[in-house]
């Protein structure tokens, strides 16, 4: 009783301030139809039949007064890793990361060194492999690269391409520059295909296995759907450090009080939340992944049933959700991923012969890391 009653004081606080207010990449998987070498059969591709990406003209490329500088973060070989990359490639995780852990504590800081550290390694390898690449002559076709980049947007991004492109602006790299990292990853790809294609083709009862275990990462994220309850607790233009380290403290205890007691989730919800669905204790339709925010959808789908999960922050406010139930969208069927699925069978394969490639690239390359 005592948490419930420190719960409403806090209410009370949260309400007398508000009311002063007026208002805080995708598995890449290998293309080999996509790569030409010089000289090579010229394989069909199939474009894909939306619109190319295009930065948007209408809006400065940075706030006004701000600049992003595009330090070099490491060299392979003398070929550059831009710090605008790293930070494009790193900013749905640290979206992610801040709506987990709103405080930002020691364990946020440990999960984004991580992560900054695992990209870091990843751009270098792919420095090293594009080399190799290079020296055969290959290049990439850009309808392959404009299919990338929507496969993309559909998986990170929750088909969302105002997402996207806000935060390319935030990370300062322009769409070109995204289209050649791009362009890049995909050259890596195909480097692995050629060097590991006169393996023994997988058997059909390979491919089969391998589909039955990975199938489910090619369907269509943005058609999955989940039915849960929700408090919501705003976020208004007005709020100051003292307001939202209220609001967090509130969400925090509700939290608190419903892992010990899930039943009282609805008199919560009709009591303290701020959404249209509030007076049904927070009990919200079915609804597509696509309908959420990349991170909310990251974090909500990765619940378990029955789960209490938050609180998620975002720029509207803090959000805790009763996952009730998650319905994952159909797989497609071999047919149409057969290519893909060919790939992922020889790469488990040649894994341990991949790493060693590797290592050997590493010990004649030149590395030089800056940040």
């Amino acid at each position: 009783m005592k948490a419930k009653l420190s719960v409403l004081s806090l209410a009370s606080m949260v309400v007398s301030m508000s009311a002063s207010a007026q208002s805080v990449a995708g598995d890449l998987n290998s293309l080999p139809d996509a790569v030409q070498l010089r000289g090579g059969k010229n394989p069909l591709v199939k474009v894909d039949d939306t619109k190319r990406i295009k930065e948007d003209k209408t809006k400065p490329s940075m706030p006004k007064g701000r600049t992003v500088a595009n330090r070099i973060a490491a060299t392979v070989n003398g070929n550059p890793i831009t710090s605008s990359e790293i930070t494009m490639r790193l900013a749905p995780v640290l979206k992610q990361l801040v709506a987990i852990y709103p405080r930002r504590g020691q364990e946020f800081v440990r999960q984004l060194a991580i992560s900054k550290r695992q990209i870091m390694d990843e751009l270098i390898e792919r420095e090293l492999i594009r080399s190799e690449f290079q020296q055969l002559g290959g290049y990439i076709r850009d309808s392959i690269i404009d299919q990338e980049m929507n496969r993309t947007i559909k998986n990170i991004y929750n088909g969302d391409r105002k997402a996207f492109l806000e935060s390319l602006r935030v990370s300062g790299m322009t769409v070109r520059a995204y289209r050649e990292s791009v362009r890049k990853n995909l050259e890596v790809q195909a480097m692995r295909a050629q060097k590991y294609d006169a393996e023994i083709p997988p058997t059909p009862d390979e491919l089969r296995r391998e589909y039955e275990l990975s199938k489910h990462e090619f369907r269509d994220m943005t058609k999955d759907k989940v039915k849960f309850r929700k408090i919501f607790i705003p976020l208004e233009r007005g709020d100051t450090k003292e307001t939202m380290e209220v609001k967090l403290s509130l969400a925090e205890l509700i939290i608190e009080e419903l892992k010990k007691d899930p039943s009282q989730f609805a008199e919560f919800a009709q009591r303290y939340s701020q959404d249209m669905y509030a007076d049904k204790g927070g009990q919200w339709p079915e609804i597509e992944r696509g309908s959420l925010s990349a991170e909310a959808g990251t974090i909500i789908f990765n619940g378990k049933k029955d789960e209490i999960v938050g609180p998620i922050l975002d720029n509207m406010g803090f959000t805790i959700v009763h996952v009730q139930q998650v319905k994952f969208a159909p797989a497609p069927p071999l047919s149409e991923i057969k290519e893909q699925i060919d790939r992922r069978t020889r790469d488990k394969r040649s894994f341990e012969r991949a790493r060693q490639w590797i290592s050997r690239l590493k010990k004649k390359a030149i590395i030089k890391t800056y940040i």
